[in-house]
């Protein structure tokens, strides 16, 4: 990946992803300086020392840059001001046309180089803005750059255009852009505002208000395409990305490039919906499937619904920002619930401390009201300051928690717990009230007390079921069947 570069230094390939543009520090030396009379009264230029050719812009988010115009642009975030910085940047200029003389790369107007000065070395990349890719002077594995493995050569190409957005996002100020490439940006919007109306697993990595919002925004651009800024937004928004927010950074029209790339767009196994796996095998019949069997139990089937939401929103290692934020709100608004009613199971055992008959039981559905508020507590402190953060971050998240071996199975029983400490607190208790009727009015009238709650539950569960609507629906089905006979029977008497 790394070729020597005739002297000292070495030229290293790069990507517009990897050029650490956000990870840089440095502290400024405010000094006091004189205002001369009439300073600002006339415009001032960029300082003498500035070679031929070059030119300073600033970028709408304040980082300074320099533009030369020749037979290739070059663009460079090192700072020109600076001489022993400016005779780097000549020098390894020189050094990469000699190389491209050598290897007889195709120069056109619609080149751009950039060059990053890494003490004596310097990384490079090339992007076309007639093909909208990067490239480079050398063959270089996908790996070696920090890209993904593809499945296509076209597929490769998205890549390749998602860091070509990104440098146009990055350096927005030196050129304009065409109608054609903001109007196919809205159109991208509008039927992303289609999909998300119309489907609940839509791909695209925004909200229907987000989407909304873009059109507007992108639609009021359309008279400002040589304003660096609108080129900067455009570079945000372009249709060619998703990584649901990869980076922090990351401009949109990369964020939707990639999308592109991990939906399989145009491969032969595209993903169509949100819940649709591509990369990653999706088996329901995980192993160790006896560990869901049992939480299942133990937890009145809270933790299969918790574990059916987990792996919805991690589906082929992603996550989109709505989903996470949607479950995760769900999951507190459960867990402030179970805190609720393990509060109010506690207050009832005020009443249990003077008649109860058996203290075991009492203490044993108290602690385990305890238990399921202190759990609901602790979720509650966990998982609230994850409910904004980003789809990356949440993906990170998830990554680390999921289980090789049992994936999910195990925070999903974590999730559970809350509620269903609380409903064996609950059952618990109602077995002590049982004992105290007992004791109170005997034997009979507490078992039969016991066989109505137990009929009664029964009863629930079975009216709330959609077996129950099934038979419903089945009975009514024959009962009309037969008295459509019937009226065909007497019909035909008649006649």
């Amino acid at each position: 990946m790394v070729s020597e570069a005739k002297s000292e230094g070495l030229l290293r390939p790069t990507t517009s992803n990897d050029t650490g543009r956000y990870e840089r520090t440095g502290l400024a030396e405010p000094v006091n300086m004189q205002i001369s009379r009439g300073l600002f009264l006339h415009s001032l230029s960029d300082p003498a020392y500035l070679p031929l050719h070059w030119s300073a812009h600033i970028h709408p988010e304040g980082q300074l840059y320099f533009c030369r115009e020749g037979s290739f642009r070059v663009v460079t975030e090192a700072y020109l001001y600076r001489p022993e910085t400016l005779d780097q940047v000549t020098r390894w200029i020189k050094k990469i046309e000699d190389l491209m003389a050598d290897k007889n790369f195709p120069v056109s107007g619609q080149l751009e180089l950039f060059i990053k000065i890494e003490d004596e070395d310097c990384a490079y990349y090339f992007v076309d803005h007639a093909t909208r890719a990067e490239s480079w002077l050398e063959d270089i594995d996908t790996d070696n750059l920090g890209l993904p493995p593809v499945v296509s050569l076209s597929q490769l190409h998205i890549l390749c255009e998602e860091l070509y957005w990104s440098h146009v996002e990055h350096f927005p100020m030196h050129a304009g852009l065409d109608r054609n490439t903001l109007d196919s940006l809205v159109c991208v919007f509008t039927h992303a505002i289609c999909d998300q109306m119309t489907s609940r697993v839509s791909t695209f990595p925004y909200s229907q208000k987000e989407c909304e919002a873009f059109v507007n925004l992108l639609k009021n651009s359309r008279d400002h395409l040589s304003d660096g800024s609108i080129v900067c937004t455009v570079g945000k928004n372009h249709p060619a990305v998703f990584m649901t927010e990869k980076l922090t950074h990351h401009p949109l029209s990369p964020t939707m490039e990639l999308n592109l790339y991990l939906t399989n767009y145009g491969q032969e196994c595209s993903r169509l919906s949100r819940d649709q796996a591509v990369f990653y095998d999706r088996d329901p019949k995980a192993k160790n499937q006896w560990v869901s069997t049992v939480a299942s139990r133990l937890s009145f089937k809270t933790a299969d619904r918790y574990l059916v939401q987990l792996n919805d929103v991690f589906v082929d290692h992603l996550v989109y920002s709505e989903q996470w934020k949607s479950m995760v709100t769900g999951c507190l608004q459960d867990w402030r619930g179970a805190s609720h009613g393990a509060f109010l199971g506690l207050m009832l055992h005020l009443f249990f401390l003077a008649l109860t008959p058996s203290p075991s039981l009492a203490v044993a559905s108290a602690s385990l009201f305890v238990s399921s508020l202190l759990g609901s507590t602790l979720m509650i402190h966990r998982y609230a300051p994850l409910q904004g953060i980003s789809a990356t971050e949440a993906m990170d998240y998830l990554e680390a928690i999921q289980s090789p071996t049992f994936k999910f199975q195990f925070v999903a029983l974590t999730f559970a717990l809350p509620h269903a400490l609380n409903l064996w607190g609950t059952f618990v208790m109602f077995v002590n009230c049982i004992f105290m009727l007992a004791t109170r009015f005997g034997t009979g009238f507490a078992a039969g007390i016991s066989v109505v709650a137990v009929l009664a539950f029964l009863l629930f569960q079975w009216t709330t079921s959609e077996r129950f609507n099934m038979s419903l629906t089945s009975i009514y089905d024959k009962f009309r069947a037969k008295f459509s006979r019937n009226q065909d029977d007497l019909y035909t008497s008649a006649v």
